[in-house]
């Protein structure tokens, strides 16, 4: 009986310990799914996509299970949420990933992640910041056009 309360209590801390070091800070990234497409598509789709809405391709790579397009940083007017922070200057970037859908297939699941960042007025280090509502609306719009040409391009093999 010793040895099972025993069991029990050493069980119970380790969730106990593992539970209280969750951070419990504010999410600074924006993600969103865009869809499903051939790898081509991505690059090429990607790549035209991305000219129309005015964001220019920083890097391109090559990952073992797919591949990544970051964009270069975008600046904005910080909104009145941010003015009231203190944040000075906002700046922005959007990374479009293709991961490998399941194992063998040639089918990649693309998402577009955000993320902002501000720089304070008493400081001049760039720091993480919540993605505001109106580079969402932007990504959102983005995204929402991408996965239409994702659609339209429905490829035989």
């Amino acid at each position: 009986m010793l040895k099972k309360l025993a069991t029990i209590l050493f069980l119970f801390s380790f969730v106990f310990i593992g539970c209280s070091s969750v951070s419990s800070g504010k999410i600074t990234e924006y993600r969103t799914t865009v869809g499903t497409t051939t790898m081509y598509d991505f690059q090429t789709l990607s790549d035209k996509i991305l000219g129309q809405h005015r964001f220019l391709i920083d890097r391109n790579e090559d990952i073992g299970s797919g591949s990544i397009i970051e964009t270069k940083y975008e600046y904005t007017e910080p909104s009145n949420e941010e003015l009231i922070q203190g944040i000075k200057e906002v700046r922005y970037q959007i990374i479009l990933e293709a991961r490998m859908k399941g194992g063998v297939s040639k089918m990649y699941n693309i998402r577009a992640i955000v993320r902002e960042y501000g720089r304070f007025t008493d400081n001049n280090e760039w720091i993480d910041i919540p993605v505001n509502d109106q580079i969402k609306k932007r990504v959102k719009f983005f995204s929402n056009d991408l996965k239409t040409e994702f659609e339209n391009k429905i490829r035989a093999f």
